[in-house]
């Protein structure tokens, strides 16, 4: 098991601020030490840049304290390309984390040469996109949520990501496997893909996602997903 965890959100008067400063993050990661009762994190991240803080100096000042043995990475979360760039002209930045998934795949434009270059780990979050991909959904499905706002669950575009998702099914079903698992096998043969954090709330949905590591998707099925949502 890793321990990984996030800083960069102090709280002023009653608004959230964003803080990259290297004395905040130190004593963020200070505090977290001493919330998780351990001596060291596996992997902690800045979660969200700033316009202050110039970014090498912030993962600079994580650095630090990798050196010191109370972090055993470095990530940034939300950054731009550009700003993981600045981030990681050092050389330090171990992990990015950022948006990517079958139905918003940008990131392999940019993110994805760039981290495969400099040997950095490229974490995706919403890799289900929002339950999408989880194979959960039907067109009767209707959404009194933050996702009744979400393009690619509304409308017509909802209706061909489904149609897209039960071809995916049909991949599932020859794999003996479900349409998570699936899908999270396919980021895993991503070169800068180690790992994917996908949602659980309950029990089984982990021992599910866990069970993903017994998926071994041929090339055929590999190539048939990247054109379904090509």
């Amino acid at each position: 098991m890793a321990i990984a965890t996030k800083g960069a959100q102090k709280f002023v008067n009653t608004e959230t601020v964003i803080d990259n400063s290297p004395g905040f993050l130190k004593q963020t990661v200070e505090d977290s030490l001493r919330r998780l009762q351990t001596d060291y994190i596996d992997l902690f991240y800045i979660h969200a840049p700033e316009e202050y803080t110039p970014k090498y100096e912030a993962v600079g000042a994580l650095k630090e304290l990798k050196d010191e043995g109370k972090i055993r990475a470095i990530g940034v979360s939300n950054f731009s390309i550009d700003q993981l760039k600045e981030a990681n002209q050092d050389g330090y930045v171990d992990v990015y984390q950022g948006h990517y998934n079958l139905i918003n795949r940008d990131a392999e434009n940019d993110y994805f040469p760039y981290t495969t270059e400099k040997k950095i780990s490229f974490v995706p979050f919403f890799p289900f996109a929002s339950g999408l991909l989880a194979g959960k959904y039907t067109k009767g499905t209707v959404f009194n949520d933050f996702r009744s706002k979400m393009p690619h669950l509304q409308g017509e575009v909802f209706k061909q990501n489904l149609q897209k998702v039960e071809q995916v099914r049909e991949i599932a079903n020859a794999n003996n496997a479900e349409v998570a698992q699936i899908i999270l096998a396919w980021y895993l043969t991503k070169e800068p893909i180690d790992t994917v954090i996908p949602g659980a709330k309950k029990e089984e949905q982990i021992q599910q996602n866990v069970a993903t590591l017994n998926v071994q998707l041929s090339e055929k099925d590999r190539k048939a997903i990247d054109e379904i949502f090509s």
